[in-house]
């Protein structure tokens, strides 16, 4: 028999004081948890943070009468759910006994109350955070389902949430994290023409990016694909074209996302669809190049080295040579 917990569409485990919910999603990146911690403090909650744990602590006050003296009665009390950051992403609550804020003994049902406040935040967690993005991708690519069909399920998933993020296939963004709405394509954008040319999904065109112009995104609907074999052809630039930009790096097509993603630079170039986020080159890069970029959906591998400082570029080739899919090549300025 599925608990109440199994319903929620997790992989849980149960116990009369102890609720642990597995996430299919990684957060790893410092960026990221800084992110989320942010995302949830704008949700009105108390974030702390140690080691690989972000706490979430949500404060109510409980109201009473003592039944003696009919003076008026009052409890801060509180209820804590972790996120354990990783590979996978755990979250985990446990509910205090009602000793630990002092003698509040007319308090009713609070394990009830205790529980139900838990759930809540797990919910605002999932809907207001990034790692509800990333669940939306895991939907797409894991059960094949639409992006409205992944964000409708997230929402059933998580109806406790406080005041929900609301979201929409052309706003929702993993990689990106939460839109701020849909804003005219800058002048760089590719041609009717050239989008005639390169298969595009529709909503592989997105907003301005804070480090640059960013013309494309990394969700949509081409979830039908599976992994590249390298290496990456050193002739690209002369039989592909520029589909749009990512915070100010060129991209060339073809690109269909998820799943198809295309190759990214000018100088420090990488088939994104040929990765599989060894990160070699990030390590080999004496300039620090390189930055991980979430990509989820993507079929060879869920981030990539993002070439944000490819100006910062010597030519040391290290990246090139190190790469075990061969996904990477090296550009002179003016080649």
């Amino acid at each position: 028999m599925l608990s109440e917990v199994a319903k929620r569409g997790i992989y849980p485990l149960h116990g009369s004081r102890l609720g642990v919910f597995r996430l299919p999603v990684d957060l790893t990146e410092l960026s990221e948890i800084s992110t989320v911690m942010n995302e949830l403090k704008n949700s009105g909650f108390k974030i702390d943070s140690y080691a690989d744990r972000i706490y979430v602590t949500h404060q109510w006050v409980e109201n009473g009468v003592d039944l003696l003296t009919q003076e008026p009665l009052s409890a801060n009390l509180n209820i804590t759910v972790e996120i354990v950051t990783g590979e996978v992403v755990d979250i985990i609550y446990q509910i205090k006994p009602l000793e630990f804020f002092g003698d509040p003994y007319w308090v009713r049902n609070y394990r009830d109350k205790a529980d139900k406040n838990a759930k809540m935040v797990i919910d605002t967690i999932l809907r207001n955070s990034r790692i509800g993005d990333k669940l939306i991708a895991h939907y797409q690519k894991a059960e094949k389902l639409t992006q409205e069909a992944a964000i409708a399920k997230l929402e059933g998933l998580a109806p406790l949430a406080k005041n929900p993020k609301a979201r929409s296939p052309t706003a929702a963004s993993a990689a990106a994290g939460p839109s701020t709405g849909p804003k005219p394509v800058s002048s760089s954008s590719p041609s009717a023409a050239q989008l005639q040319q390169t298969p595009q999904a529709p909503a592989a065109i997105a907003t301005a990016g804070a480090a640059g112009d960013t013309t494309i995104s990394l969700t949509g609907t081409g979830t039908n694909y599976s992994g590249v074999e390298g290496p990456i052809d050193p002739e690209f630039k002369s039989k592909r074209q520029v589909v749009g930009t990512f915070q100010g790096i060129k991209v060339w097509g073809p690109i269909d996302p998820p799943g198809q993603i295309g190759i990214w630079g000018t100088e420090v170039t990488v088939d994104f669809d040929i990765c599989i986020a060894d990160g070699a080159c990030i390590e080999a890069c004496p300039v620090d190049v390189y930055e991980w970029l979430e990509t989820p959906g993507h079929p060879s591998s869920e981030k990539k080295p993002f070439m944000i400082r490819e100006k910062d570029c010597i030519f040391c080739m290290a990246c090139e040579n190190v790469c075990p899919p061969q996904c990477v090549k090296i550009f002179q300025k003016g080649t």
